[in-house]
């Protein structure tokens, strides 16, 4: 008899890609799989997808104190679904991949006795992983010095790496010679954008044009690609600009250098195609963990970091020109980026299950 997972997952892109992953593997290991999303977490995932079973439910926004009170009627009506849900499909998992999504559900499978797995991707616990981290069976994490978690639930945790999608796997890793001249910089802000980095950057490249040879591929907002498109195209700079493109993997495999935000998902696929980031961690993260996300990979040697309160066109340009002028360093890091073993993340967990079972 086959055995049976539900996934549930927040409705970032850095929720979501880690659970098609999951799904699509589990999927090709004859799993049956179910799928519980926010409805905002549709919009990354592709049109078959939800050929596979999926639950998709929404929660109106926590501000002001309306919102507030809506937002908990919501829950408690999504916590009763998820009972019927949990009734119907009979999982023999559910496995949590954080956001409050996943509160509901994991919180109706504690009460009807189904296993727990959680994911955490980040260095700091999440909110809902570090409430349930007591009822799960394990805890996969994506390095062994994660914030906040308790020590006496060390034992529940495995060091799996990232989870990636399956696009990024598949890539083929291109040689890069760091000795060329001319340099492609990649500008990532994250699933949503960043407004600062279309305001910032491209003053930035537009100054460094003068004296270094750089070719741009820069994500922004809808309104501002047509913008910072022109800009560029006006001073004879080599450029794609988008807001969102359908194959990310060949974006990145393009770079020698990365400027980019400090989700997991986005910088977990930069250091699977080794290419080297100046983080710009957004502030208003929760807990502060894209922070943490990018001390940690400082201090494995992989990237530079610059506060975003610290962002302004003489502190990157200033940074800029150090990497530019410095190919040994950006070697290094490369280097220092490609030893990961997040390849063999998704087996890792798969061989932790089976234990469960």
């Amino acid at each position: 008899m086959k055995k049976k997972i539900l996934f549930c997952s927040g409705g970032t892109g850095g929720h979501v890609f880690p659970s098609a992953s999951l799904i699509n593997f589990f999927k090709k290991k004859e799993y049956e799989t179910v799928l519980f999303i926010d409805k905002r977490g549709a919009k990354y995932l592709e049109k078959d997808f939800f050929l596979h079973k999926t639950f998709k439910v929404s929660f109106p926004s926590r501000t002001g104190l309306i919102s507030r009170i809506f937002f908990y009627l919501k829950l408690i009506l999504v916590l009763f679904n998820s009972f019927l849900i949990l009734r119907k499909e009979k999982p023999n998992f559910v496995f949590g991949l954080g956001g409050y999504v996943s509160l509901p559900i994991c919180l109706a499978a504690k009460l009807l006795n189904i296993q727990i797995l959680l994911y955490e991707p980040n260095l700091v616990l999440g909110r809902v992983n570090k409430f349930f981290v007591r009822y799960c069976r394990k805890l996969f994490i994506n390095s062994d010095n994660i914030i906040n978690l308790p020590n006496k639930y060390l034992t529940k945790c495995v060091e799996v790496g990232s989870i990636l999608r399956e696009e990024i796997m598949k890539h083929k890793l291109s040689e890069k010679n760091n000795l060329n001249s001319k340099k492609t910089i990649l500008v990532l802000g994250g699933s949503q954008g960043a407004e600062i980095f279309g305001e910032v950057i491209p003053q930035v490249i537009l100054d460094l044009s003068k004296n270094y040879k750089i070719n741009i591929i820069q994500q922004s907002l809808p309104k501002q690609v047509n913008e910072i498109q022109n800009l560029y195209n006006n001073n004879n700079i080599e450029n794609y600009i988008f807001s969102f493109h359908e194959n990310i993997a060949e974006l990145i495999s393009r770079a020698d250098l990365a400027i980019s935000r400090c989700g997991s998902s986005t910088i977990g696929e930069l250091e699977f195609l080794g290419v080297p980031f100046v983080a710009i961690p957004y502030p208003f993260a929760k807990d502060n963990h894209q922070y943490q996300n990018a001390i940690y990979y400082e201090k494995k040697g992989c990237c530079w970091i610059l506060e975003q309160k610290n962002l302004s066109f003489k502190s990157l340009k200033e940074m800029l020109i150090k990497i530019l002028d410095n190919n040994v360093e950006l070697s290094l890091k490369r280097e220092n980026m490609l030893k990961n073993d997040s390849k063999n993340t998704l087996l890792k967990i798969e061989r932790e299950i089976k234990k469960l079972i």
